[in-house]
Formats: C-alpha cells, sequence, structure tokens
C-alpha cells in the first residue's frame, strides 16, 4: 500500500482562504508619502499574488531556490512574499537598518539564485557582483536600469504562460520557505532558516492567543507582523514612517492614520508606544477605537503602558508577546497582570515578568483536569515545551546532558515546538578566511532530543536567563551573554538595571575589565536636557546603591563605578533593546580617561 502523500503546508493558502470568503475587504492600505494610502483588496491582493507567483515560475523560481526580497514594505512587497511563498523557493529577508557592509555578508552568506529588489538593492548587487555568482534570476521593482532581468510588469505578462490551476508546487511542513536573519542586537546577524510550517505555527498560534479576527483593522508599525494580519483577513495599515528606525517615528502622522482607519488593533515596539504616549499626554490626543495593543521586541516599562493605555479605549487590552527570530511567539502577558502584580516585584529586581506559555490559556480553559507536564501544551497536534537549565556557555549536545533546574532558581530558558527554528544557515562564528576554530552557532545553540526516536526534536537555547515562579511565569533577568561574572558572583542585567533607572530614562549595567577582573559598571542614559532640580549623579548613585542593598540584602554585590550617557545604542529591528556590548567598550574608555585624569 503506497504512503500518503505530506499534507500540504503554506501559510499563503490563508490569503486564498480570506479572499475567498471576504474579496472586497480591503487588505492593506499603505502610507503614500503625499498624505494619502494606495490600498488593495483582499480579492486585489489574492489575484496578484498569483500572478507574480506564475511569473516568476515562468523564469525558474521554484523549490531549491533562493531569492533575496529587498523591497521596501507596501503592497508589492505583500503581493511578492504571499508569491514566493506559492513558488516554493525560499526567500531571503534581511533589515535594511543593518548597513551596507552586514546586508552584503547576510546575503552573500545565503548565495541567492536571484533577487527581487528596488533599484537600489540591484545597484548593490551589481556593484558586488563577484559576491552573487549564482544570481541569474532578477526581477525590479520600480524603474530597471541597465542591468535586465525581468520587471513586475513583465512577471505579470509572463504569468498569462502558466497554467492557473493545479499549477503550485506541493509545500510541506519541513520544506524551506525563508531564511529570517536576526538584528544582530548581541552579536553578527544570524540567518534563520523557517520551514512553511514555522510560518503556519506562527499565524495560527498568534490569531488563536490574541482572537485576531476577519474585519478588525490593524495599525502595522512593524511589516512582518502585518503579513500574519492580511493571512487572518484583517485590514493592514502601513502608516508613512521609517520601520527600519521605529524609535524616530512621527507619532503625529500614527495618529492620524490609525484614527482615519479607526484601527481596533495594532503592533509596535515599547519605543513607538513610548513616543505616542508621550505625544497624547502632552496633547490630549487619542486613538479611541483601539482596542487590542500589541508589543514586542523588549519588555515595556509600567510607566509607557499606564500612559498608553490612558489614550486609547477604556476596554483596551495590551499584550507583550516574548520571543526571538528564532522562536516566536513563546510567552505572552497582559498590562493589567503587569500593573497589579508583576511591576513592584521588576523595580525591586526581581526581573521582568514576560508571562505563561504560548497556548497554556486554551488549553486551561479547555480541560477541567490537564494530565500533561506542567511546562508543556499542544499547539497544532505538536507538543510545545520549555525549560529553565544550568546555565553554561558551552555547546550541548543532547537534552540528556542537561540540568532542568527547580522553581525560583536563575537559568538558561530552552524551548521546542512548532514555531521554534530547527537550524541556522551557513552558522559558522568567524570570519571568512579565519583559521580559528570553534562551534558553530547551531552547536551553541541547538539541543538534540532523542528521547522519541521516531521523531527528533530540537531545542533552541534562547540565550535569555531568567526562571520560572510558582505559576510557570517566565521572569526575564537578561540575556545570558550580557551577565556580569565576576569574581564575587554573577550580576543579572534586567535584575540590577531597573533598581538603578531613573524616572526618566534608562539604566546599563555592563562588566569591564580591569586590573583584578570583570568589575561592574552602571550607566544611566541622562538625555541632554536641563532637569529641575539638576542632576546631580555622584548623590544620586549613592542614595540608589543603598537602597539596592536595603532591598537585596547584604550578600548583593555593591557597585562602585557608573557613568551617564545621553543615548544608548539599540537594536535596529525595534530599537528598544540596549547593545550593552558597544556600551562596554565605551565605558572602558570612559574609566580609563578619567584613571589618566
Amino acid at each position: 500500500m503506497a504512503e500518503a502523500s505530506p499534507e500540504r503546508v503554506n501559510v499563503a493558502d490563508r490569503l486564498a482562504a480570506a479572499a475567498a470568503a471576504r474579496p472586497d475587504a480591503v487588505a492593506l492600505a499603505a502610507a503614500d508619502g503625499r498624505g494619502g494610502f494606495r490600498t488593495a483588496t483582499l480579492g486585489d491582493l489574492e489575484a496578484d499574488a498569483d500572478r507574480l507567483a506564475r511569473g516568476l515560475m515562468a523564469i525558474g523560481v521554484g523549490p531549491g531556490k533562493r531569492i533575496a526580497l529587498l523591497v521596501r514594505p507596501g503592497i508589492e512587497f505583500v503581493a511578492l512574499v504571499f508569491a514566493l511563498l506559492r513558488t516554493g523557493a525560499t526567500m531571503v529577508l534581511v533589515d535594511a537598518g543593518l548597513g551596507r557592509k552586514n546586508i552584503v555578508r547576510c546575503l552573500e552568506a545565503t548565495e541567492p539564485d536571484g533577487f527581487v529588489a528596488i533599484p537600489l538593492g540591484h545597484a548593490l548587487r551589481v556593484l558586488k557582483r563577484s559576491r552573487f555568482p549564482k544570481a541569474k534570476l532578477n526581477v525590479t521593482v520600480g524603474r530597471r536600469w541597465f542591468w535586465g532581468g525581468q520587471t513586475l510588469t513583465s512577471l505579470r505578462r509572463l504569468a498569462g504562460q502558466q497554467p492557473t490551476t493545479g499549477h503550485w508546487p506541493r509545500t510541506t511542513a519541513s520544506d524551506s520557505a525563508a531564511v529570517v536573519f536576526t538584528s544582530g542586537s548581541t552579536g553578527p546577524p544570524k540567518g534563520v532558516l523557517y520551514t512553511h510550517g514555522t510560518f503556519e505555527a506562527q499565524c495560527g498560534m498568534i490569531q488563536a492567543e490574541y482572537d485576531i479576527r476577519p474585519g478588525d483593522t490593524d495599525l502595522a508599525c512593524f511589516p512582518l507582523f502585518g503579513l500574519f494580519n492580511i493571512a487572518c483577513g484583517v485590514t493592514t495599515i502601513l502608516p508613512e514612517m521609517d520601520f527600519s528606525r521605529p524609535a524616530s517615528c512621527d507619532p503625529k502622522k500614527l495618529l492620524a492614520a490609525a484614527n482615519q482607519w479607526k484601527v481596533t488593533q495594532a503592533f509596535a515596539s515599547p519605543a513607538v508606544w513610548d513616543r505616542v504616549s508621550r505625544h497624547c499626554e502632552e496633547t490630549g490626543e487619542s486613538i479611541p477605537t483601539l482596542k487590542k495593543l500589541l508589543s514586542c521586541g523588549a519588555p515595556v516599562p509600567a510607566k509607557v503602558i499606564r500612559r498608553t493605555l490612558a489614550c486609547v479605549h477604556p476596554e483596551a487590552t495590551m499584550h507583550t508577546p516574548y520571543g526571538a527570530t528564532e522562536a516566536l511567539p513563546v510567552a505572552t502577558i497582559e498590562a493589567q497582570e503587569i500593573l497589579n502584580e508583576t511591576a513592584e516585584k521588576t523595580d525591586n529586581g526581581a526581573g521582568v515578568c514576560v508571562g505563561r506559555r504560548f497556548g497554556s490559556r486554551q488549553q486551561a480553559e479547555g480541560s477541567q483536569q490537564i494530565d500533561r507536564e506542567p511546562t508543556t501544551s499542544v499547539v497544532g497536534g505538536t507538543t510545545f515545551a520549555w525549560r529553565v537549565i544550568r546555565i553554561t556557555d558551552d555547546p550541548i549536545p543532547t537534552i540528556d546532558e542537561t540540568e532542568e533546574l527547580p522553581t525560583g532558581e536563575i537559568g538558561e530558558l530552552i524551548v521546542k515546538g512548532p514555531q521554534v527554528s530547527k537550524e541556522y544557515l551557513n552558522t559558522e562564528p568567524r570570519p571568512s578566511g579565519s583559521d580559528q576554530t570553534g562551534p558553530t552557532h547551531n552547536e551553541l545553540a541547538k539541543i538534540t532530543d532523542g528521547t522519541d526516536p521516531g521523531n527528533p526534536a530540537v531545542w533552541h537555547r534562547m540565550g535569555d536567563v531568567g526562571y520560572f515562579d510558582e505559576q510557570e511565569r517566565f521572569w526575564y533577568c537578561g540575556r545570558k551573554s550580557q551577565r556580569v561574572v565576576t569574581s564575587q558572583g554573577t550580576l543579572f542585567t534586567e535584575c540590577i538595571e531597573t533598581q538603578f533607572a531613573p524616572p526618566f530614562s534608562r539604566a546599563a549595567l555592563v562588566g569591564v575589565q580591569c586590573e583584578s577582573g570583570i568589575e561592574p559598571v552602571i550607566i544611566i542614559e541622562h538625555p541632554k536636557v536641563i532637569s529641575n532640580p539638576p542632576f546631580q549623579p555622584e548623590k544620586y548613585f549613592a542614595l540608589r546603591e543603598a537602597n539596592r542593598r536595603n532591598r537585596t540584602g547584604d550578600g548583593c554585590l555593591a557597585i562602585q563605578k557608573h557613568l551617564v550617557k545621553h543615548q544608548f545604542p539599540t537594536d535596529i529591528r525595534h530599537n528598544s533593546k540596549i547593545r550593552r556590548e558597544e556600551l562596554a567598550v565605551w565605558a572602558e574608555k570612559q574609566l580609563r580617561k578619567r584613571k589618566e585624569h
């Protein structure tokens, strides 16, 4: 008896279903830069994605091909994403904010077979042609210059040469769909391999957890999240902003877009919510229709949550999903739980509570008695699990070599599940041509689970440290690579910084090499403004250190060194994560100058 073919899995099928149900509903409204919006209905977007996919297949794009997608967020970008998914090719996505050097390095690592890009992207390809020898399948989005290849117009024309039914390659859950690069907030950007199963699991989990429904209208300040909305039949609004620099957004433009389209939900980084809420507090403006808010990229301070909830619908909820490029979503927590219960503990050095495991709420609601392990849930028929294990910087080949820690003890978080990536692509952590040896990123971040020989799984090491409380909520204490290990003990960034952070800004903990070893240093972000009363660093640090030691006990390490910096460097994707590695280099230079004088 012949084995059944693997089930087709492709998140682009969700767009087809949404378009069939509501073809005339607006799928996407993208700011045109002139105060207006370009719009596309679900039916229009589905039809164009279909045409573009058939055109791409006509020039040879399909399974086994990698295509770099360098297109600004907008209608063409969304149509091309769903088109490439349908062809079975693997699209390569890189943040524009990485800078040209990093973008070239990342793209080169994927060995793309072609570029679907704006003219600037093709100019980069031509200038660096020796780095992309396989790039023959090229499409220009916009005006094509001397480099040849196809345009969107010619692709649509070529679509007529392809069959209109039964033409899509069968993509399964394990087939490659995309290479998505990390933001590089704690090291070089890494290419994360997404399968079609990864995208489908992410979309289904987010939709179920936050009750995302057709008919909702979303303000998408992070375009990739907008793709999930469109796949779920949600009208998505792309406001006028530089998506590679969200902290520079103009809150007036965001509010104008939100109120023009009467948005009911919105997704943005903490940096965006901070700017929007400050503007609303100062002007009295609001977004009265906004009832569901999501924030991702870094913990949201309680003061930002309070300000934000004050300028939206009075019954609005605000959720902060937690995860990483390699594993998203992992956990979630709602604003009221933060404000009423966890914020005070965070201020006193307990870390930041990022909430409960994704899917655990639905599981609890659907069953009076849960007989599964408390650290697992079933999502789409696949087990999603998490554990806190003993911290080590060494590779861990198998799950049998880990030590799971009890409730309340700080360790490293590891996760496995359908939304968790299995591997990085081209992952050597050393520069090209280097004779250094060492573990690859896969060896450092992945753990093989062979407990079920018939279905081997991979655990991902999140690189985050923290602990579970009695309610099995995860309390984030910082990045493992950013903990400060001294001869007297270990300090974790999130546990220390909240106790030093001034009401007007942030604090950062870094370790600096000195004669006696690693020494902890606290840096305060103090904007270039005249404060009233004037900010006096020596008195401020003395008071904070005294209060911290009183709250946390005599065993707490005193921090003797402190600095003030006007602005912290942050990650390029959300402009929210502090780049402490850069701050540590800066702090070492400052302390050296201080010593010399």
